[in-house]
């Protein structure tokens, strides 16, 4: 059995991860989520909404975010959707490897760290709106 949920972000701003992060525990709970599927589908939903916060509206007069869930006991979906600028996560390129913390560069582990939760990422740009597509499964290689 799937169970659905959706949660939505007028107007993001970056104390709304709390709010976004209360109603996910929640959900997860409820759905009796294995704890492994919902830390990754967690860790994944925040950085991408942390980001989205963070570089995606500069251009936006009325941004928004919506989160829909569908959690069933092997496989955790979200599906991320925006208005904010054309950014498919798939494209960007991986992060030089630092050989040193002194020589470690700010940004694009949090898309690393996406791709290594995730089984699979979806993307697709329908107009002005970006479907950002996650899936967590127990069953991922």
């Amino acid at each position: 059995m799937t169970v659905s949920h959706r949660f939505a972000l007028k107007r993001p701003v970056a104390s709304d991860v709390s709010r976004l992060n209360e109603w996910l525990d929640h959900v997860f709970k409820n759905a009796a989520l294995d704890e492994g599927l919902a830390a990754d589908l967690k860790l994944c939903i925040n950085e991408v909404v942390a980001n989205l916060i963070s570089y995606a509206f500069t251009e936006t007069p009325r941004p928004a975010v919506t989160i829909m869930l569908d959690l069933a006991p092997d496989t955790a979906r979200a599906v991320v959707e925006d208005n904010g600028r054309h950014f498919d996560i798939r494209q960007w390129p991986a992060p030089e490897k630092p050989r040193d913390l002194a020589s470690a560069r700010i940004g694009g582990f949090g898309i690393e760290l996406i791709r290594e939760r995730a089984s699979e990422i979806g993307y697709e740009r329908d107009g002005k709106t970006n479907r950002l597509t996650i899936i967590c499964s127990r069953h991922a290689a």
